[in-house]
């Protein structure tokens, strides 16, 4: 299994929520939703769901002839990962303009306002505990 996907993109990101919600699902099951909802082929969506095999990110097994599809990673760990790669290179490796947009957008519920705090806390904690193991080891 691949440490995290190598550049997905919109689409991708799409059938894989799509196999996340219903996972074991075959590319014409998944096509039929994609057909009525964005009017995309059967092949858009082959060719998408054989990328992301290829990628790693889907892992296939043959039922009765045909491909079931399962992901390889948990939503969570996927998404941390594309979180990570915006924070890196388009941030520059530093959070605070993302921290800095999500505590100023109002979409936010009081319950995801105390979430995002707490991680503030939690990110403080730890950089705090990386500043006093430097102080040991340098003492050592």
């Amino acid at each position: 299994m691949a440490a995290k996907p190598q550049g997905l993109g919109e689409l991708e990101l799409e059938v894989l929520k799509a196999v996340w919600e219903a996972p074991g699902r075959t590319v014409q099951e998944v096509a039929e939703e994609f057909a009525e909802r964005r009017g995309l082929a059967r092949t858009t969506v082959l060719t998408v769901m054989q990328r992301l095999h290829v990628k790693d990110c889907l892992k296939r097994r043959k039922v009765k002839g045909v491909y079931r599809f399962w992901p390889t990673q948990t939503r969570g760990k996927v998404l941390k990962g594309l979180i990570r790669d915006f924070v890196e290179t388009v941030l520059d490796g530093s959070p605070a303009p993302f921290l800095a947009y999500l505590a100023n957008t109002k979409a936010l519920t009081d319950e995801q306002a105390r979430q995002l705090r707490d991680l503030v806390r939690n990110l403080e904690r730890q950089e705090e505990g990386k500043g006093h193991d430097l102080g040991n080891s340098g003492s050592e």
